[in-house]
């Protein structure tokens, strides 16, 4: 919340204050309640107003309440009209609140699309960068706050000697601590204010400034990772429909913040055209900044073993190449994702075995395990090994993950052991071609990753053709980073919200 805890801002409350007690509604306790329950109500919010036993009292409250944000000082004019309509008072009272009331720097158009940007990005220090840019004798920031209200504090204030408005110091301010897609999308989205200002110079040391010596350029390295991770859940009560959400990051996972894209609705063949249609998106937006793309699906146990690998990366069916092909493509587990009560192990595992990778390009025999019975008592004995050694960070299923199948069974004991890495080829996993491949995946010591050896393995499925049926086509990998998080694991601030 903005208040006006300075002493300019207090003294421009008595010329407000001194027009309302003038007001004939506001003249008894009963009216004054009244106006306060409209305004919450237009407004839907609680007005924090005090109740004072003085009328004078009382209307400072009011007033300090509504100079808080344009917005309320137009309800008090809009509720306050409804019962004095064109009375000389009133013409006084639209007169004050007008000098009150900033005119916009922004088209209603741009601000909007400059809070779509902003939409669920939580910036830890925005009380800081507030009081940087708003200077130490500007009104204060208690708890927390929306960046539109940030924004229209901000534009009650003069601009400094470079005549930079400050809402557009914060955009800049804000844009060297998000991710480099963000970043790049909130300095377009000032360059465009900039230049209608005459102010591209002005804008760009200021930029400057904010660029520590040690600080990465903007654009990303060439080759650096990219990635676009894909949730699919089944909608509808017959289960025939799917919901396909999406997220999408340019550049290294650190810091991981990626944008939140629109979800989507419809048959698995649909989805299969809106996700290449997405893949076409990023190819499109990211091209210039030749980056590694990765492509991840988070599932639920009954849809992890879909030959998402295999859906053709463009909506183009005179040459459909499948996007495992083209892609480093994994699955994900969505139920470890939300329990957090799994994600101690996992990321002790997961840091063995990047370590391990980091090390030697391929895993240590000893890390693997692979299930070998489809009874209870199996069951037991792999549950036992993961307990027993914390080493183990990769699991070869005995069967593929099929409702009512042993590898669902074992899948779910790999999940919720904090396992990383979980490998099993769609049909069947007990073929002496799948452990082959297997052995070659994990623990090959060529200078390739690990996901590089299962995207040529899958080419080179390819190059055979289907009657073949090189076991590259059906192999899946669940490959989960604990790290890299797009499910809300806790009730985080609402969207749209900075946490001061």
């Amino acid at each position: 919340m903005v208040h006006a805890d300075d002493n300019d801002g207090s003294r421009l409350l008595f010329p407000l204050v001194d027009v309302l007690c003038r007001v004939p509604t506001l003249t008894n306790l009963v009216g004054r309640n009244l106006v306060v329950r409209a305004m919450s109500a237009e407004l839907r919010e609680t007005l924090a107003v005090e109740e004072h036993p003085n009328t004078y009292g009382h209307l400072y409250s009011l007033a300090e309440v509504c100079q808080q944000s344009p917005e309320r000082l137009s309800a008090l004019v809009r509720i306050v009209s409804r019962f004095e309509q064109d009375s000389r008072t009133m013409v006084e009272l639209r007169r004050v609140i007008a000098e009150l009331t900033p005119l916009d720097l922004f088209p209603t158009s741009e601000r909007a699309r400059l809070f779509t940007l902003l939409a669920g990005v939580v910036v830890p220090d925005i009380a800081d960068i507030y009081r940087v840019v708003a200077g130490e004798t500007a009104p204060g920031l208690y708890g927390s706050t929306t960046y539109a209200g940030v924004f229209r504090v901000l534009e009650t204030l003069n601009a400094g000697s470079d005549g930079v408005p400050r809402p557009m110091v914060f955009v800049e301010h804000i844009a060297a601590r998000v991710r480099t897609e963000l970043a790049i999308d909130l300095h377009r989205w000032n360059e465009t204010q900039a230049e209608s200002m005459d102010l591209m110079d002005e804008l760009t040391a200021i930029r400057e400034s904010l660029r520590p010596e040690t600080a990465p350029p903007l654009a990303p390295p060439l080759g650096s990772p990219a990635y676009l991770v894909l949730l699919l859940r089944r909608e509808g009560p017959a289960g025939d429909w799917f919901r396909l959400s999406h997220w999408r990051q340019l550049g290294g996972p650190e810091p991981w913040s990626p944008l939140h894209g629109t979800d989507e609705v419809g048959t698995l063949a649909e989805i299969k055209g809106h996700v290449a249609t997405l893949i076409e998106k990023v190819e499109d937006d990211w091209a210039q900044y030749r980056p590694d793309i990765r492509i991840e699906f988070v599932l639920d146990y009954e849809n992890l073993n879909l030959d998402v690998d295999q859906w053709p990366w463009e909506n183009d069916p005179d040459l459909s190449v499948p996007m495992g092909c083209r892609y480093p493509v994994v699955v994900r587990s969505l139920e470890r994702m939300v329990a957090r009560k799994y994600h101690r192990e996992w990321r002790q595992r997961w840091d063995e075995m990047a370590g391990q990778l980091g090390r030697d390009k391929g895993l240590a025999h000893t890390s693997t395990c692979r299930a070998l019975s489809d009874s209870e008592q199996g069951l037991r004995e792999l549950l036992s090994r993961f307990n027993r050694e914390r080493a183990l960070v990769s699991l070869v299923l005995s069967a593929p993950p099929r409702p009512e199948s042993a590898g669902r069974d074992e899948i779910a004991a790999g999940v919720r052991s904090g396992v990383p890495l979980i490998v099993w080829h769609r049909r069947d996993c007990g073929t002496g071609e799948f452990t082959e491949v297997v052995e070659s995946v994990l623990h090959g010591q060529d200078e390739l990753h690990l996901l590089e050896r299962v995207r040529m393995t899958r080419t080179t499925a390819f190059a055979e053709g289907p009657t073949r049926r090189h076991v590259g086509e059906a192999l899946t990998i669940l490959y989960d980073d604990p790290t890299r998080l797009v499910v809300p694991s806790q009730p985080g601030p609402p969207e749209g919200i900075a946490v001061g």
